[in-house]
């Protein structure tokens, strides 16, 4: 008889059924129910939606919270790109981290049914296989090799990490920022792109570690020669991951910033994005390329004429978000070779590389410069910065 009562209610009553539900469960059931339901449940708009995913995001969208943040990400970076004042509320909103984000995205973005469905076929065809990448770079499996004091491929380091973690750090990165290689590629002057300062908030905030930390905040004193005052953009405030807790300690955390550093930097890791320049018929800017740990104004100046256009282009892959981490897998990596051709022709088309931009004694560029990034929030400590 409830139900009976519930499919008699007026037509504009029950399109507002969905926003009263507990999680998205509940919607996928309610929808299973009767064809009236089921019309009513298709209504629920984006933000609803996510609403309801948000709700049971540790039961189906782990790791919770990154997981529908990275699902968010690019309508909130494109949120952001629309006005100064934008930009400004996302700064604000990454030091409290991740959650932070999460917070916003409830304000402003959404997901429809369809994309849920295809972020769980993601989980199978590209997430867990791009995990076991990772995992061979930085996480069990590469401790587990029994050659791993000596297997010469990259120097040897004990990293705290869950390679899931590093996965989504590394598609977030790519979902919030990819969007300004755009005009940058277009050499288009006129398009907003999001700040230098709003990345290395991300950085910061979202990939949270102690070297952060160190680097700026309690060790930062150690790292600054006499009379020399800290970049206010390396600075770490005691917000979000880094708030003390009730014993007055900031919680441990993993190395959230140097695994994603050792990733993108690992022969393991590039190998895959250099087979598939290969296999796109295209050669090397620059032959054994490496960006190494130090980067700056100096250290520039001195780098071989193509080594920039080289830089651009790696990094143009590897920041392209979830999606674009189908590079790395041979049963999706051909719909990408179009792409790479084409970037590859606007770098080539470009007179000289994007600026500088100088933080302390250290530089990132213009565009999306992830490894630039993070080496900035974690000069310093172990990678010698």
């Amino acid at each position: 008889m409830a139900s009976l009562n519930l499919v008699a209610l007026p037509q504009d009553i029950m399109f507002m059924l969905p926003k009263y539900l507990h999680n998205i469960e509940d919607l996928m059931n309610t929808a299973s129910t009767c064809r009236r339901l089921r019309e009513c449940m298709a209504s629920a708009i984006p933000n609803v939606i996510l609403q309801l995913a948000v709700a049971q995001s540790r039961v189906f969208f782990r790791p919770s919270p990154l997981f529908l943040v990275t699902a968010t990400a690019r309508q909130l970076g494109n949120w952001a790109r629309r006005s100064r004042a934008n930009e400004d509320k996302l700064a604000l909103k990454l030091e409290e981290g991740v959650d932070g984000l999460l917070d916003l995205a409830l304000d402003h973005c959404g997901l429809t049914m369809e994309r849920i469905r295809e972020l769980r076929l993601l989980r199978f065809s590209l997430i867990n296989p791009v995990e076991d990448i990772i995992d061979k770079c930085v996480g069990h499996q590469r401790l587990d090799n029994p050659d791993f004091w000596h297997d010469g491929l990259d120097d040897e380091y004990t990293i705290d990490t869950e390679p899931s973690d590093t996965l989504f750090h590394l598609a977030m990165y790519g979902e919030l920022f990819a969007p300004d290689f755009e005009p940058i590629l277009n050499q288009d002057s006129q398009t907003r792109r999001l700040s230098v300062e709003t990345r290395l908030e991300f950085i910061k905030y979202c990939l949270p570690d102690f070297a952060c930390h160190l680097n700026g905040h309690i060790g930062s004193s150690l790292l600054l020669n006499p009379g020399e005052t800290l970049d206010p953009r390396r600075e770490v405030k005691q917000t979000g991951p880094y708030a003390k807790g009730p014993d007055g300690r900031i919680p441990d955390m993993n190395n959230n910033n140097l695994a994603l550093t050792w990733v993108i930097r690992s022969s393991h890791f590039r190998r895959y994005y250099k087979a598939l320049r290969a296999k796109a018929g295209e050669y090397e800017f620059q032959e054994r390329f490496d960006d190494g740990w130090w980067f700056n104004e100096s250290s520039h100046s001195r780098l071989p004429g193509d080594y920039w256009r080289q830089r651009l282009w790696e990094n143009v892959m590897i920041s392209q978000g979830l999606e674009g981490l189908e590079m790395l897998r041979p049963d999706t990596e051909d719909k990408w070779i179009g792409k790479i051709k084409e970037w590859r022709e606007k770098i080539m088309n470009m007179d000289n590389e994007p600026p500088l931009t100088k933080v302390g004694r250290q530089a990132t560029l213009e565009y999306p410069y992830l490894l630039g990034d993070l080496r900035i929030c974690a000069s310093g400590y172990v990678t010698g910065t």
